[in-house]
């Protein structure tokens, strides 16, 4: 039964003149009722404006009538009638009297309302109110309604979901303005499966007259069509779509446009392939490429394989699975790596596998080719492989016939010919940068926000255009164009007013054109060279020969871009006289370069300086600078390769590096070149002015870091090379040591060379000091500041006279350590009697003699004589003892193994240990008398360190 009111029929005549007062009369009437009836009255009344067309009226009572309930509950206790207020709320949308602020209160009251379900259907109803009237409520009020939502246990997405819906279907969204645009974006996309949503999506373009500023009007339009890219609507757009809507935003069109496929951009025909083009072609790394290390220093990639490792599961998929390959080719890089492992033993387990043979002479097919290809770009990585084969197994089937290319000569010819750095190429800043060639006009991108066109006499044309990463701008002359490459698919869009792009009209594709193959002439060339690119690859030719190769840099490298070949022969030279000066270049002036770079950076830098003064431009400097280092780089793994297969060494290399006495280096070759740049600056610093009975200073050099822990034990060497158990792969690396250091001046036996060992009293960094000494000069070669501070020096002496001096801030950590055994031809007699006679006899004897006299226990005399083969990793060595040496070491009651003393004790006495003439190792055994004998000189006056 419908309830009495007062009557408002007086209010709402005279709303409409004057609101305030017809307002204060229907709260004056409110007055007279009972507390509890006022919300309701209240909402009656609101209804009575609305249905009088009053809507702002009903508004602000609707508003009061809620702020009466919240009073009631507040301060009597009242409860709210929520479900009427719903009815109200819903019946007065039409008139419009509920508006955005009242909406945003009813939907914040609902999500705290104790029944979640009736609080999320309530909400829907009043937000449909709204939308059934045709009606956006208000920009944000799809967050007010996820709260509701969720309180009722519903999944955000969803709800989002139900009124992207529905505001497709009722072709609501031209009219939503861009904050429910983004709030909708991942439910839009998600309905856009739908064919049929997706076509409502692309008719719901934004309404322009939502916005008078153009600023939200072209961020809202960009929304739409980023949404519709997103979306993949290009699969439901005709090429007529793209040519009405004219201009687009660069990426907004390019998203959109790629999801169309060939109805907006036709397949190029089969002669376009993507990985040869210019533009676009990149060169593919090799299969073997080696990963990246997981840790710095260590190789992760190397499979652990050993002789015992299941080949016979690795050659089930090794020829089918790439994995497998790459591990095998890893194994052969890492050959050699670890020292206590028998790699020769594990290829031989591991060539037993027919299938594991046939993918490695694949394999080695490939790197013999490179190596023989005759530039330094095909032998680099060869020898990487190729070498350490060679050094565990030289007559292994795949290195017969090998033919070597001498890097000094690749890389000259290099040089002779043409380097790319020769030419002026353009600037590029320090950002991004793009080069495209389009007949003989160069467009270059730069920092994806500027465009410079030039010709074959300069600047054509440049402007500032925006355009995305992966786009290529270019000009014909008339138009500018974005190409890219889009799943394998060449797109091509024409630059509009603005930087918007259109997709251009016609059914051929359009895409930039220019030669793949051009001659070049060098500056100060006689013929030209034939410069190619080609799947991302650079290639020069002379003379039909390869002479450099590498990878296209797309992009921009210090500064400048290299523009493609059918540009080059417009480029200015970048330094007329240093290309010149390499054109005249012989192959003497350019081993004197890899000479010095064998050996420090500094010798190389101040060598260029001496052999090329006329080049002057940094680029080009820096360019052969870095061809003598990868040069000499080449030259050290090529000649281990030349030692491992018993080669003749290449005519020319340089004095550093070559053998001036025959013997071969081998793996340590990398040894001599330091050795002797350490020899020349110390014999010329022995020379430079008088000597006092203290050190002083001469300067400092950059000196190289050979290994100084092998100074003064080439005799020791020698003894644990010729002991019968030593394992053959060991027995090798003996032999390459004694070669390496017997060809160099520390090895020669003269007696003028000695190492110090010192101990600081303060903070220092004294590397590549060098000092006079009152017996000739000294260099200091290394320090370590954590936690000893010490230092390493070598001293040389002209007439090989020793006495002791104090270095003023240095104590000596231990004792000096002379030459020792050595000379050349010594070596080489050792060397030849090894082959010749086999290892040479041991003698348990003169072991227990050596104890006796000098008064020590039996195994450290065993130790210092034949090793000490018992640490951790060493078992397999020590598992080849003869019974009556194995004794030697153990205590003779228990049998337990008995502890180390001390190394230096062990490399000092071995040094002595082996006779001076080699022949007598054989004939008569260890040097006992004069072990003895340096026994009771030196020996026994020293505190050896102990080992740990």
């Amino acid at each position: 039964m419908a309830k009495a009111w007062p009557g408002l029929d007086e209010a709402v005549a005279r709303a409409a003149d004057d609101p305030r007062d017809a307002r204060a009369e229907v709260l004056r009437a409110a007055g007279t009722l009972e507390t509890a009836a006022l919300p309701e009255f209240l909402e009656h009344a609101a209804r009575v404006f609305a249905a009088s067309s009053l809507p702002e009226d009903a508004a602000f009572l609707f508003g009061r009538a809620r702020d009466v309930e919240d009073a009631h509950a507040r301060l009597l206790g009242l409860p709210a009638d929520p479900a009427r207020a719903q009815r109200t709320l819903t019946g007065l949308v039409p008139s419009g009297a509920i508006t955005a602020s009242v909406l945003h209160d009813h939907l914040r009251r609902l999500a705290t309302h104790p029944e979640p379900e009736t609080a999320h259907r309530w909400a829907r109803e009043a937000v449909c109110a709204f939308l059934d009237t045709g009606t956006i409520p208000y920009p944000n009020f799809v967050a007010d309604l996820l709260p509701v939502a969720r309180a009722a246990g519903l999944d955000a997405a969803a709800e989002e979901r139900f009124v992207a819906e529905r505001l497709l279907r009722d072709g609501l969204l031209p009219r939503a303005p861009l904050p429910v645009w983004e709030a909708l974006d991942g439910a839009l996309r998600g309905l856009a499966a739908d064919d049929g949503l997706l076509d409502l999506l692309i008719a719901g373009r934004p309404d322009p007259a939502l916005y008078d500023d153009p600023e939200p009007r072209t961020a809202h339009h960009r929304h739409w069509l980023r949404l519709l890219g997103l979306a993949g609507a290009g699969r439901r757009l005709s090429r007529e779509w793209f040519r009405d809507a004219g201009p687009l935003p660069a990426d907004e069109l390019m998203r959109l446009a790629s999801t169309a496929g060939d109805r907006l951009f036709p397949p190029p025909g089969r002669w376009f392939d993507p990985a040869a083009d210019p533009v676009v072609g990149r060169a593919r790394a090799h299969p073997l490429t080696p990963a990246k290390p997981k840790r710095n220093g260590f190789n992760d990639e190397a499979p652990s394989w050993r002789a015992g490792t299941d080949f016979a599961g690795i050659a089930a998929t090794i020829e089918d699975e790439p994995d497998e390959r790459r591990k095998l080719d890893a194994f052969v890089r890492n050959l050699g790596y670890y020292d206590n492992i028998d790699y020769a033993a594990v290829l031989r387990a591991l060539l037993e596998h027919g299938p594991i043979r046939r993918v490695l002479a694949d394999q080695f097919a490939e790197w013999r080719n490179e190596c023989a290809a005759g530039d330094l770009d095909g032998l680099e990585p060869a020898l990487l492989r190729l070498v350490p084969m060679a050094e565990t197994m030289p007559d292994a089937d795949l290195l017969a016939g090998l033919e070597i290319t001498d890097p000094l000569d690749a890389a000259w010819r290099a040089l002779r010919t043409g380097l790319p750095e020769e030419l002026r190429f353009p600037s590029a800043g320090n950002g991004s940068a793009t080069a495209v060639l389009h007949g003989e006009l160069l467009t270059l991108g730069l920092g994806g926000e500027r465009v410079v066109v030039l010709g074959p006499g300069g600047v054509v044309h440049e402007r500032d255009l925006a355009f995305p990463t992966g786009a290529h701008p270019w000009s014909d002359g008339t138009d500018m164009y974005l190409s890219r490459l889009y799943d394998r698919r060449p797109e091509t869009y024409r630059v509009a007013d603005g930087g918007r792009l259109e997709v251009p009209d016609g059914a051929r594709p359009r895409w930039p054109q220019s030669p793949a193959s051009v001659p070049v002439t060098f500056p100060g060339a006689a013929e030209p060279v034939q410069v190619t690119l080609d799947r991302g690859v650079l290639r020069l030719l002379a003379d039909g020969r390869t002479t450099m190769r590498r990878r296209f840099p797309f992009g921009q490298a210090n500064g400048v871009v290299m523009p493609p070949p059918g540009f080059w022969p417009h480029l200015e030279p970048a330094d007329p006289g240093g290309s010149a000066a390499l054109r005249r270049l012989d192959r003497a002036g350019f081993a004197r370069l890899v000479d010095a770079a064998l050996v420090t950076g500094r010798e190389l830098d101040d060598e260029l300086v001496r052999v090329l003064p006329d080049v002057a431009d940094v680029r080009l400097r820096d360019a052969v600078r870095a061809l003598a280092d990868r040069a000499a780089a080449a030259l050290r793994r090529s000649l281990r390769l030349h030692d491992a297969l018993g080669l003749a060494r290449p005519a020319g290399t340089p004095g550093r590096i070559a053998s001036v006495s025959g013997l071969r280096a081998g793996r340590q070759v990398a040894q001599i070149p330091p050795v002797r740049y350490v020899a020349e600056l110390l014999a010329e610093a022995a020379g430079s002015g008088p000597a006092y009975d203290t050190p002083h200073p001469l300067g400092r050099v950059d000196t190289p870091r050979p290994n100084y822990l092998w100074f003064g034990t080439l005799g020791g060497e020698a003894l644990l090379a010729a002991r019968p158990w030593t394992p053959e792969h060991q027995r090798a690396k003996a032999r390459d040591r004694l070669g390496a250091l017997g060809d160099t001046p520390w090895g020669d036996g003269g007696g003028r060379w000695r190492r110090l060992w010192f101990q600081a009293k303060a903070t220092q960094d004294p590397v590549g000091q060098v000092w006079r000494t009152p017996n000739g000069a000294m260099m200091i070669l290394s320090f370590q500041n954590h936690p000893h501070k010490d230092s390493v020096a070598i001293e040389y002496s002209p007439d090989g006279e020793f006495r002791d001096f104090v270095f003023p801030g240095w104590t000596n950590k231990h004792d000096p350590r002379p030459q020792g055994w050595g000379g050349a031809d010594r070596i080489a007699r050792f060397l030849r009697l090894l082959d010749e006679r086999g290892p040479a006899p041991y003698d348990v004897a003169a072991i227990h003699r050596l104890a006796e006299r000098t008064g020590l226990r039996p195994h450290t005399a065993a130790s210092a004589a034949y090793g000490f083969p018992f640490t951790l990793g060493r078992e397999s060595e020590s598992a080849l003892l003869p019974p009556e040496v194995d004794a030697l070491y153990r205590d003779p009651g228990t049998g337990d193994l008995l502890k180390h003393e001390s190394w230096q004790l062990d490399d000092a006495l071995r040094e002595v240990l082996m006779p001076d003439e080699p022949e007598a190792l054989w004939i008569d055994g260890l040097a006992v008398d004069k072990a003895v004998e340096w026994w009771e000189r030196e020996g026994a006056r020293i505190d050896w360190p102990r080992a740990a």
